[in-house]
């Protein structure tokens, strides 16, 4: 299955797309408000350019045992799953990046980031200034998408408890791949 992915992923970046990446909303909700507090938005600078701002506040200490669910998910009547459905133990992919579509979402982040160390977390976390143009410029070179609109659902669990989701939602438009 995972070499399925990179042949996949290695397809999207041989081709040349010219597409455009809007992201459109933001979501995000703290499921255990005795765990944590979360707060998310999409801030526009001006008409074209964006960044994404996350600070999650934890109140249990320290944070270890981290599960995180990634979809990639297309509007067709409804959010549907779209290519990638990843169950992840962040700890040992922090320890160790070695999958690729993991890397790949991770790697869009962890500059401006504080979640970029292996557990235990003792601190809040922090994605601060995410510029939206750097994605877009990125984001259809490795994923081979029609035009439409999109979501990443991502799922965050510690000790096999689900604590919080974070949804982040985009359209895709002037894709060469229909």
């Amino acid at each position: 299955m995972d070499g399925l992915l990179c042949v996949w992923i290695l397809l999207g970046a041989l081709t040349t797309t010219h597409a455009h990446v809007t992201f459109t909303n933001l979501k995000c909700e703290m499921a255990d408000r005795t765990f944590g507090d979360v707060m998310c938005r999409i801030k526009a600078v001006n008409r074209t350019h964006k960044y994404m701002e996350l600070r999650a506040q934890l109140f249990k200490l320290p944070v270890e045992n981290i599960t995180v669910n990634l979809k990639l998910m297309r509007y067709n009547h409804g959010y549907k799953v779209f290519f990638i459905d990843v169950n992840v133990d962040a700890c040992k992919f922090l320890a160790n990046p070695r999958n690729p579509i993991v890397r790949s979402f991770y790697n869009i982040f962890k500059k401006n980031s504080n979640a970029n160390h292996t557990c235990p977390y003792n601190h809040d976390v922090i994605v601060d200034k995410l510029f939206t143009g750097n994605l877009e410029a990125d984001f259809a070179k490795y994923v081979p998408m029609v035009n439409g609109d999109y979501a990443f659902f991502t799922e965050w669990s510690t000790n096999k408890i689900h604590r919080a989701f974070l949804k982040v939602y985009f359209s895709l438009s002037g894709s060469k791949v229909d």
